[in-house]
């Protein structure tokens, strides 16, 4: 039916209104294009009074149906009743609707409009099926190729653990003695992340499975080439857990990391729940399983920081090239980090804001062009007390999030001595610019490690108080940390250069990447985030400070790193094979870095088993001294029932003079292990045999004898008496 509106009809209603005088009347509508449309012939219906289920009259012949334009004789207005299985009727006009024109009135014909508006009958399409999904892109080769990668570089480490002599080790460390299945083990290990990470669809669960075979064929293979966990101080770790397991209670006076005893009890708690009475196996395995924990925290960050979908595992595994720090054996610093990136994971992901200008445009607030530019301490104060917008998290999420962030930081206060300083100093640079929503986090922090230091720890900071608020000698703790740490023979020599060097590339990648960055974000939060660790360089810890700052720092470091790599991956093409030449180059010189001290840190379980049975034989109370501390597992028993010696001026290993610091230290057993040896050898430039040497000099004085020999492996007891309780016989 065709109808047309009035002149004091709704000009919006089926028609277009007529232009205003003077201008042209508008152009069709493109979506309707005045096109010859076909006829479609509507439903006949029903005659008056025929009853339903009968057939309509058939149409006389010669007759045509009446046209659409022209209005059908029957009844007046009134809806007409429903049809079974035909359209639902029209509703009736309302009062402001035009009625329709009729034939010959003048008027109306002056008023209808030269476009008519056809009410076609409603057509009935067929639901069409539904498209099928397309098909993946990673078909073909990629689909398998980094599977078989990952296959192949698991099923050489048995091999590789055959063809490692460890009889050969030296200066050099493990890469010098590591067979070529190891080396092909990493490499293939390189290409799985490599090949999956530039597949056309890398999938997640075979990256996260890439991931842990490289890091199983890198970090893990001292593991799987040795028979024993390598690493004295996690032996001397092992043995605080033993005394702990035994009463629960710290030794005193023994340790000072007795006073941060909460990863000892821990584990403690564990051994025994399990029904275990040695962890030999869980230190051993401790190193690649606690990385790959780390792993994820990175890459949940660089999810964060970086976007998208391949850039945030490669910055993972730049992470896990360049963290050659070794503090990732069986130890309360390695719990530490995870405690550290767990509340950083939550300010940078769910709990992050972007303060906003007024139209809305992400980075810092900028004046007006006639504005006068306020002074830098006042644009600071401005933006610290400017608070930042809400995250758009529900109230339920942000209050469980609240909470595990806040149980980490009261959890890592008696955790260790100076990760707790470390994430508080980036929380607080984080709250100050305003990256993330919930302040009282810092808060939170610093009243759990201030409550633990002056009530838990009370004996501890007033008797060290210089060592908690920093001697403030950096001179010393450089010399200490760096000038002092270059001895040895030529391959340490090499590997101490290494460890210098790759800081220093690490934080001019991490610069580049802070400028990439900076021109897409407007932001160096990042940057002064990897930069607060290094206030601990006036802080009087040791010579391992370095150390932590590195290992701090390193997570934001390599997350910056890997947007500077991404930068050049999108303006150089070509670059994904460069980009997996290098990643082979940095996880071969990772091994070579780490393993560079393999000779004097590698323990065998037939010196585990000697040490076990001396502190056995040896009745409580006695000392019980190595002939060099920090090599060789000699604290694995006994922390609680027997002494390791006195701290004497000019003696602090018995090496340094081995008749006259026995004589003053007077100690009841001595022990010497083969990395005695090694250590002697490689890092102190002595002669081969210079251990056993020393065992003949103290020997000769009369006053011990040599009870078990194998090798290196050497146990002295002093003579006593005979009669008395651990006389010879």
């Amino acid at each position: 039916m065709t109808s047309t509106d009035r002149g004091g009809g709704d000009p919006g209603r089926g028609r277009t209104p007529p232009a205003p005088p003077g201008r042209r009347p508008p152009a069709p509508r493109p979506d309707l294009p005045p096109v010859a449309r076909p006829q479609v012939r509507p439903e006949p219906r029903p005659a008056p009074g025929a009853q339903p289920g009968r057939p309509a009259p058939a149409p006389q012949p010669g007759r045509r149906p009446a046209p659409t334009g022209t209005p059908s004789p029957g009844p007046a207005a009134g809806p007409s009743p429903a049809r079974p299985g035909g359209p639902p009727p029209r509703p009736a006009p309302g009062p402001s609707a035009a009625r329709p024109a009729q034939v010959g009135d003048p008027a109306a014909a002056s008023a209808i409009s030269p476009e008519r508006t056809t009410a076609l009958p409603v057509q009935r399409q067929r639901p069409r099926p539904p498209a099928p999904p397309p098909a993946p892109t990673t078909s073909g080769i990629y689909r398998w190729l980094s599977p078989a990668f990952a296959l192949a570089a698991v099923a050489l480490l048995p091999i590789a653990a055959a063809t490692t002599d460890l009889s050969a080790l030296d200066g050099w460390g493990l890469a010098k003695v590591l067979g070529p299945a190891a080396w092909l083990s990493m490499l293939c290990a390189v290409a799985a992340c490599a090949t999956e990470l530039w597949s056309p669809r890398p999938r997640i669960p075979m990256l996260g499975t890439a991931t842990a075979t490289l890091i199983l064929c890198s970090y893990g293979i001292p593991s799987v080439v040795e028979p024993a966990a390598r690493f004295s101080t996690a032996w001397l770790i092992s043995g605080f857990v033993d005394a702990m397991a035994g009463d629960g209670r710290p030794v005193e006076g023994y340790d000072a990391r007795f006073y941060w005893p909460a990863f000892f009890a821990q584990w403690a708690w564990f051994r025994d729940a399990a029904g275990a009475t040695q962890l030999d196996e869980v230190l051993r395995w401790f190193p690649p399983v606690i990385v790959g924990v780390w792993a994820i925290g990175i890459y949940a960050l660089a999810r964060s920081m970086l976007g998208g979908h391949r850039a945030p595992w490669a910055a993972a595994w730049l992470f896990l090239g360049l963290n050659w720090i070794e503090q990732d054996y069986f130890s309360p610093q390695a719990t530490g980090i995870v405690l550290m990136l767990t509340p950083l994971v939550f300010a940078l992901g769910p709990l992050a804001t972007r303060r906003t200008d007024a139209a809305g445009v992400p980075g810092w607030p900028k004046p007006h062009a006639d504005a006068k530019r306020l002074a830098l301490p006042r644009r600071w104060l401005v933006a610290a007390l400017t608070p930042p917008n809400r995250p758009t998290l529900p109230p339920r999420q942000l209050l469980l999030i609240y909470f595990c962030a806040a149980l980490c930081l009261i959890a890592v206060a008696p955790e260790h001595q100076l990760t707790p300083f470390a994430i508080i100093g980036q929380l607080v640079v984080l709250a100050i610019v305003g990256r993330f929503r919930g302040r009282g986090l810092v808060l939170v922090g610093i009243i759990a490690v201030a409550v633990y230091i002056l009530i838990a720890g009370r004996d501890f900071w007033l008797n060290q108080l210089d060592m908690i608020i920093g001697s403030g000698n950096a001179e010393e703790a450089i010399q200490a940390g760096v000038s002092d740490r270059f001895a040895g023979d030529q391959g340490q020599i090499f590997v101490k250069l290494l460890r210098i060097l790759v800081p220093g590339l690490t934080w001019l990648l991490a610069i580049v990447g802070a400028w990439v960055y900076w021109r897409r974000r407007r932001d160096l939060t990042p940057i002064a985030l990897a930069a607060v660790p290094m206030a601990f360089a006036a802080q009087g810890y040791g010579s391992e400070v370095f150390l932590r700052i590195v290992l701090f720092g390193l997570p934001v470091l390599s997350i910056l790193g890997a947007d500077a790599l991404r930068w050049v991956a999108r303006w150089k093409r070509g670059m994904e094979k460069v980009l997996a030449v290098g990643m082979a180059l940095l996880f071969g010189s990772l091994i070579l870095i780490r393993g560079g001290n393999e000779s004097y840190m590698v323990v065998y379980p037939e010196e585990v088993a000697m040490m076990r049975e001396v502190y056995a034989t040896t009745p409580p109370g006695l000392e019980v001294v190595p002939l060099v501390s920090g090599v060789g597992p000699y604290a694995v028993d006994g922390i609680d029932t027997h002494s390791r010696g006195n701290s004497i001026e000019g003696c602090s290993d018995l090496i340094d003079d081995p008749v006259r610091c026995v004589d003053l230290q007077d100690p009841d057993v001595i022990v010497s292990f083969e990395s005695t040896e090694a250590y002697g050898r490689d890092l102190k430039l002595m002669p081969a045999g210079w251990s056993l040497e020393a065992v003949r000099q103290i020997v000769a004085t009369g006053e011990y004898v040599i009870t078990y020999q194998n090798g290196f492996d050497v146990v002295l007891r002093k003579v006593e008496p005979t009669g008395l309780p651990g006389a010879p016989r």
